[in-house]
């Protein structure tokens, strides 16, 4: 249970990460809140996945990232012991280590009890008992007596701000995530870091569903830290055919918050730094190339000069690894490896229909924070030969995705209210 525990705050990484949201809502329903219901309302993290192998989110979670490995035997062991769903709950720290306790349906109460007694650790012994229907996995009397409170009273399914977070990302699906804002604080240093980069939201939460056309991912901040939205206008500069494209606004902000925790400073790449400067709308796009793809970051800045400038020193220091050069044509600024006065040519990506129909699919607002578009199939080569590259260097990268699997990636941000989050959309062939 300390190493599912774990696995919880891997989850909470991923939602902090998402810093800005989307206005649409999900509202489906599952066991998951039903286990919700005997949580007590003062619970740090709670997690309800899908727990049948044999399902088909699983299956195609398995043909694109691979079969989980386990020394245990699921089918005998770990299948009658589960169910179908299981629900991990972190009901607080002590000394150190989550307290953690997990709910499930079983098939088999006695395969469920020699399971549990694998997580025994030193004085940890994991027993399990029958509350209101549900099999509840715990270390300790205590956990079992929060559990029955929170069956009789108040729970964590009551909670306000869980049923907020749930209204937003769905509790069906793949698997669902929610942590509290005293849960985040619970977190490693570096983590902490990174919440207070967003903002130190309220409440972090996420949805993951996965079908045979597509695998989806939506996370979501109450309070926090985002930019305004704005609608995007630099996408239409870049051309037709592109295999990448980010659009973004006021980088600076973003940067000088990292910049502002010790503990993430020095996890910035030197060339990163340089755009600490950049103010106003960008795009950054990739073009299928000769030996080299033709990279181009177009900026509109407040300040030109000042922006031309900065971009120079990231080209200086970008210099062993591709020659760029900065143009500057009035108010638009241009850090490129482009041959000086090539055309990109005709057309723009905005209007290629696969763009359209990623966009479309994805349900991309028409005011975001941020968006990233990416042809997968006519990138995976670049991204094999950067992972290659980067295996030797400081910024080591395993690609372990089946990229041959995927077709399309479409993430952006977007804001509610004081909701934000974000939402990605990789399309499958």
């Amino acid at each position: 249970m300390r190493s599912a525990a774990a696995a919880l705050a891997a989850l909470v990484l991923l939602l902090v990460a998402a810093g800005c949201g989307s206005s649409s809502a999900a509202t489906r329903t599952s066991s998951g809140s039903d286990a919700a219901s005997f949580v007590p309302p003062s619970a740090l993290a709670y997690v309800s996945a899908d727990a049948n192998l044999d399902s088909q989110q699983w299956q195609v979670v398995t043909d694109l990232f691979g079969p989980l490995p386990s020394t245990l035997d699921y089918k005998n062991e770990i299948k009658p012991a589960l169910g179908d769903r299981v629900n991990l709950a972190v009901l607080g720290i002590d000394s150190g280590k989550p307290e953690a306790i997990a709910l499930v349906k079983p098939a088999d109460q006695a395969k469920l009890r020699s399971l549990a007694k694998k997580f025994d650790q030193g004085s940890e012994h994991y027993t399990v008992e029958q509350i209101g229907g549900w099999s509840v996995v715990a270390d300790s009397a205590e956990a079992f007596q929060a559990v029955r409170n929170a069956d009789s009273g108040s729970s964590l399914a009551d909670s306000a701000e869980f049923k907020s977070a749930m209204s937003q990302v769905g509790d069906s699906g793949f698997a669902t995530a929610y942590a509290s804002g005293a849960g985040l604080q619970q977190l490693s240093a570096k983590l902490q870091a990174l919440v207070r980069v967003a903002g130190s939201p309220r409440w972090v939460a996420a949805g993951i569903w996965a079908d045979k056309s597509a695998l989806q991912i939506k996370a979501r901040a109450a309070g926090g830290t985002s930019p305004p939205p704005y609608r995007p206008a630099l996408l239409h500069d870049v051309p037709s055919g592109a295999i990448l494209a980010v659009s973004f606004k006021n980088v600076n902000q973003l940067l000088a918050r990292i910049q502002s925790e010790p503990l993430l400073r020095g996890s910035m790449p030197p060339f990163v730094t340089g755009l600490r400067s950049l103010t106003g709308e960008g795009v950054l796009y990739l073009l299928p190339g000769v030996l080299l793809p033709v990279m181009t970051l177009e900026v509109h800045p407040s300040d030109p000069v000042a922006a031309a400038k900065a971009l120079r020193g990231v080209a200086a220091k970008a210099a062993r690894m591709l020659p760029l050069h900065v143009e500057r044509h009035g108010k638009v600024v241009l850090l490129t490896n482009a041959a000086p006065g090539s055309s990109p040519g005709s057309g723009s990506l905005t209007d290629d229909q696969p763009f359209k129909d990623a966009l479309a699919e994805a349900d991309v607002p028409a005011e975001i924070t941020w968006l990233a578009y990416a042809d997968i199939q006519r990138l995976a080569p670049i991204l094999q030969a950067l992972a290659s590259l980067a295996g030797n260097g400081q910024y080591k990268v395993n690609l372990n995705l089946k990229l041959d699997k995927f077709q399309t990636l479409v993430a952006f941000g977007a804001r509610s209210g004081s909701t934000g989050g974000i939402e990605a959309r990789l399309t499958l062939r």
